[in-house]
């Protein structure tokens, strides 16, 4: 079937190829990566690690799990369980030299998918500028808060900070990230990342 272009026709040697013939292109997270995951880095498992400790090393231990998480995160991702989806950003950024925010993005959404698959989050703003993200349900903060861990002032916003910190060297990038707020007080935790001034979204 011929396609009628109203502002002109593409260039074939420019497009993407998205279909290789014989080979199964999936465009979506391996279900063997959230059970792998889970299995690795529990919810359970995490408030343990943080239970009966004072302030100052619940810090250490949220940011040396943060780590962790997405050390996992990103083996498994990479490797393992690479899809399309990963297969495309990393090209897109090779050809484009743009970093920011995708390949920063893939690597956050996984590292709450796979060990907490039954959060509710968003992506609110997805730019060259700005990555936002929304947390509206999260198991970790739930356990803590059920097994009487102290919560006030979001601590754990530690673990999530260090994991994203992780993300970002892996991508080469220099990037601000600010929790702006917070659960349970605004409903909602919302992160916002920003490349840092004269980073051009790559290493």
């Amino acid at each position: 079937m011929k396609i009628n272009y109203r502002y002109g026709s593409p260039i074939k040697e420019r497009l993407l190829v998205l279909e290789e013939p014989g080979r199964p292109l999936a465009f979506d997270a391996d279900r063997g990566f959230v059970v792998e995951m889970s299995s690795r880095h529990n919810v359970a498992s995490l408030v343990e690690a943080v239970k009966g400790k004072s302030p100052k090393e619940a810090a250490a231990e949220f940011r040396r799990l943060g780590w962790e998480v997405m050390a996992s995160t990103i083996e498994l991702a990479d490797g393992k369980y690479l899809d399309r989806t990963g297969e495309m950003i990393e090209k897109v950024a090779e050809q484009t030299g743009i970093h920011f925010p995708h390949r920063l993005q893939r690597y956050v959404e996984l590292s709450i998918v796979g060990p907490r698959p039954l959060d509710r989050w968003n992506m609110a703003v997805s730019t060259l500028v700005e990555l936002r993200m929304q947390v509206f349900s999260c198991a970790l903060l739930k356990a803590l808060q059920d097994a009487g861990v102290p919560t006030e002032g979001t601590p754990c916003r530690e673990f999530c900070l260090a994991g994203f910190q992780a993300a970002a060297e892996k991508c080469g990038l220099k990037v601000q990230m600010v929790l702006e707020k917070s659960l349970p007080g605004d409903s909602v935790c919302e992160f916002c990342f920003r490349p840092s001034e004269g980073e051009k979204g790559g290493p």
